[in-house]
């Protein structure tokens, strides 16, 4: 069992998500190995530091996970953790002031954890703080000094390599994610945990079958955070008894042999396979996840295979739980950003309806129903029915009079066809959710 697989089983007894006691553990290891260690692109070094996101109804738990990872990168003590409430021009000042580490070294590179089990109260209101942040995230293109020009103070940081791992609910993000966040990068950058139920129930009252003690936890950590240098490779020019697998591939020169590992063909051949399924037109999306996709497999395959070994070799196990793992989010930013800001008030309507649909067990519900639940989103009851007309008109529900109630019901095959794209799977050749 992993380290991520026994912070999981550790906290099995209590409530939150059990994804989100993953992802906690898995951006904790980020937050330790921070830039310490990266997997050469040939054209730059992609680091594991990665942002992290819990979306969930108030009262889900989604404090404890997010406290959990702020614990033991504090019991590390490796890096810069930043809490609380603050403004952006705040968090970059704080990035820009050296610090001393255990044993007396200064620190002077801009490393940080950022956490928060609330996203919107921890960084004060500011158009520009999802633009900056998306900025940050990518160290790989910040290598040397970062600078800033605020209207107040001018920062200059030193390598920045930023983790984040925030909260958040429907009604907090709606004021914080703003179409530039969803549309610029932000939503594309950061791995959103998207939940509707807790684990199980527990009071918390009676101790637990096996206590938790986070010191112990962090030692793993400790011995990750040792760790410096590259992964091992997953292909070269040369064979060897470890690059065994040849593939041919076609440069300017014309065909070239190329050497990979296990872990690299895994890679190589899914990331074609991927690259073709997101040019259809129906795998397409406004954030921009798709593209920045096969980045987000490369992160979390590295931080998976330490959580293995600390040893800086991207494993086979690793690479094909990173693809599964990272496949989930696309059906989570569809989830977090339907209806926000940049999306009509119809459209609006249309996904909520639908999303109603789906929520029930039936699939079926009365106009009278739909209509009172709907009230505050359409402005007479001919612009509803209008709506639900078209949605019958294109096959998506049917409409029928139960005695004095008018019935909508949406066939089965409407609902699998949804629930494949909210689930996040990509269309092959047209044919919806085929993967």
């Amino acid at each position: 069992m992993n380290w991520v697989n026994q912070v999981v089983d550790l906290h099995s007894e209590l409530e939150s998500p059990e994804s989100f006691w993953r992802w906690s553990a898995i951006t904790a290891i980020s937050a330790i190995v921070k830039d310490n260690v990266w997997i050469n692109l040939q054209i730059f070094n992609m680091y594991p530091n990665i942002y992290t996101m819990f979306h969930a109804d108030s009262g889900l738990k989604k404090g404890p996970p997010v406290n959990m990872a702020k614990k033991l990168v504090k019991l590390v003590n490796n890096t810069r953790v930043i809490t609380g409430r603050g403004s952006i021009q705040g968090i970059l000042k704080e990035l820009g002031t050296g610090y001393t580490q255990p044993g007396g070294k200064v620190q002077t590179k801009s490393v940080a954890f950022i956490c928060s089990s609330e996203l919107s109260s921890s960084i004060v209101e500011d158009k520009v703080a999802t633009k900056i942040l998306t900025d940050l995230y990518d160290r790989i293109y910040n290598e040397g000094e970062w600078a800033s020009l605020l209207k107040m103070e001018t920062f200059t940081l030193k390598d920045p390599t930023i983790t984040m791992l925030t909260a958040t609910n429907e009604a907090m993000s709606d004021d914080f994610f703003t179409k530039s966040a969803i549309q610029g990068g932000y939503f594309a950058r950061t791995f959103i945990v998207y939940e509707k139920q807790g684990s199980k129930v527990n009071s918390l009252i009676y101790p637990l079958e096996e206590q938790i003690n986070y010191g112990t936890i962090a030692d793993y950590l400790k011995e990750l955070s040792k760790l410096a240098g590259p992964f091992k490779p997953l292909a070269i020019d040369q064979k060897t008894d470890f690059y065994r697998f040849r593939k041919t591939k076609y440069g300017k020169k014309g065909p070239r042999e190329l050497w990979f590992s296990e872990v690299g063909v895994i890679f190589d051949d899914w990331y074609e396979h991927f690259a073709e399924l997101k040019m259809l037109d129906e795998n397409k999306d406004d954030t921009g996840t798709m593209n920045r996709f096969d980045a987000s497999v490369l992160k979390v395959a590295m931080l998976l295979s330490l959580a293995q070994e600390p040893k800086l070799e991207i494993t086979e196990e690793a690479m094909r739980m990173a693809i599964t793992e990272c496949e989930k989010l696309l059906g989570n930013v569809r989830r977090t950003t339907m209806g926000k800001q940049g999306i009509s008030q119809s459209a609006l309507l249309k996904t909520m309806i639908i999303m109603e649909f789906l929520r029930r067990d039936t699939h079926q519900v009365t106009r009278t129903i739909l209509m009172k639940k709907m009230w505050q989103h359409y402005e007479n009851s001919d612009e509803f029915d209008n709506m639900m007309q078209g949605f019958d008109a294109a096959g998506m529900i049917t409409t029928a009079s139960v005695g004095n109630q008018i019935v909508y019901t949406m066939p089965d095959k409407q609902v699998k066809e949804f629930k494949v794209f909210m689930e996040g799977k990509v269309k092959k050749n047209g044919h919806p959710g085929t993967s």
